[in-house]
């Protein structure tokens, strides 16, 4: 059985992120300094994505920071330690709090969603008993892809919120209030007993279980994994893309060169330019951008921006991905990472293009020798090549 790290005291799971795309978060309260540090630590070595521990007070958390040793960060209103935080999914979800006594509750959930890769709008003290303010900052709540909502007291706010905006609501009751409250039980009950349809309602006091649904939310409209079963072992992932497309007629070579490196570098899955011949017969080019939909309004922005067009359009659109896996080999002193997947593998163009310029061999020669070494039995072909193609001093295959 596989899947998790037995260290004893704790058995971190270190597949979850491949399940649901973070890892494994740390439950701060209760476990001593070494034992949180060790399973940050398992967790760091057996995963990309954030790695975080919430409830965690200052002193507890330097301390954890000193034994881990890696770059870690600590959110301090919202008592979260936070390593690799994700880059900005282009998901937005709005953390409105009633009132300022909920403000701790408030800040948990948005640390814990902004090291997630959302991106947070914070809207203070807008409770019930003073509707206007809410009011004035209605349509802000409205434009969120999500809307996590901390009440406490008799917890009204949410049923208000969840009635104004057509966006997800995430309702999260605090033990803020007097006696007939019950430490939150009052404003929880009430969220659970809304007249607001479809609202979801998480545990007294839990900013992070509010921030969790929302990233939960946000995966599944970016990516829907499927597993097919059609004769073969492999299954395939299909993803929602976003496929934006414009004409261009007054830019030159030289700026969409420009244009694709910039949108390579923001996160597009690919970017391309084709020769067209518009109205009046006019030559220009058709730029061409695969972006996902977290970072599809960052390609957008900066189509607009170098091209100077007036329009973009957009398509939803659905891409097969084969399995594919990362290895690197060694081609004379220089690693060049090499792409494996059913169709066979590739050595990663920037790698090899690196590598020639360092050793002063063609492209072709360290293409051929970083293919041999991945493959050195399955393509006897590629060996051959290798061996026909110049040496340097030093250079082994």
């Amino acid at each position: 059985m596989t899947g998790f790290d037995d260290l004893g005291h704790s058995r971190p799971d270190t597949d979850r992120e491949a399940r649901q795309g973070l890892p494994e978060v740390v439950f701060g309260p209760g476990k001593t300094v070494a034992e949180i540090a060790a399973v940050v630590t398992s967790l760091l070595a057996a995963n990309e994505g954030p790695v975080l521990v919430t409830r965690v007070e200052p002193e507890v958390a330097a301390a954890v920071l000193a034994q881990v040793g890696n770059a870690g960060t600590y959110v301090s209103d919202g008592r979260l330690l936070v390593w690799r935080p994700a880059a900005p999914r282009g998901f937005v979800v709005a953390v409105v709090s009633a009132g300022t006594s909920d403000g701790p509750v408030a800040a948990e959930a948005a640390a814990v969603a902004d090291a997630a890769g959302l991106t947070v709008r914070r809207i203070a003290d807008v409770g019930v008993a003073g509707l206007h303010r809410l009011l004035a900052v209605a349509d802000d709540i409205a434009a969120a892809d999500a809307v996590v909502c901390v009440a406490g007291m008799e917890g009204a706010l949410p049923s208000v919120v969840g009635g104004l905006v057509g966006s997800p609501v995430i309702a999260v009751p605090t033990s803020v209030g007097y006696g007939a409250t019950m430490q939150g039980v009052t404003a929880l009950l009430a969220m659970m007993s809304s007249c607001a349809a479809g609202m979801t309602v998480v545990n007294i006091d839990s900013g992070f279980s509010a921030a969790m649904a929302a990233f939960r939310i946000a995966v599944s409209r970016d990516r829907v994994p499927v597993r097919r079963s059609d004769n073969t072992e492999e299954g395939r992932d299909v993803e929602r893309m976003v496929h934006l497309e414009t004409n261009v007629d007054d830019v030159t070579g030289e700026v969409l060169g420009h244009l694709l490196e910039r949108l390579l570098a923001a996160g597009a899955a690919d970017a391309w330019v084709a020769p067209v011949v518009m109205k009046k017969s006019r030559p220009a080019h058709s730029v061409h951008v695969l972006a996902a939909r977290a970072v599809a309004g960052d390609c957008e922005r900066i189509v607009f921006a170098e091209t100077g067009t007036l329009g973009v359009r957009r398509t939803l659109v659905e891409r097969v991905a084969l399995p594919r896996s990362t290895s690197v080999v060694d081609v004379g002193g220089h690693p060049v990472r090499v792409k494996r997947g059913p169709w066979g593998v590739k050595p990663e163009h920037d790698d090899v293009a690196a590598a020639a310029t360092a050793l002063g061999l063609p492209l072709r020669a360290v293409a051929a020798r970083a293919l041999a070494s991945a493959q050195p039995v399955a393509d006897s072909s590629a060996e051959e090549t290798a061996a026909a193609l110049p040496e340097s001093e030093g250079l082994t295959r």
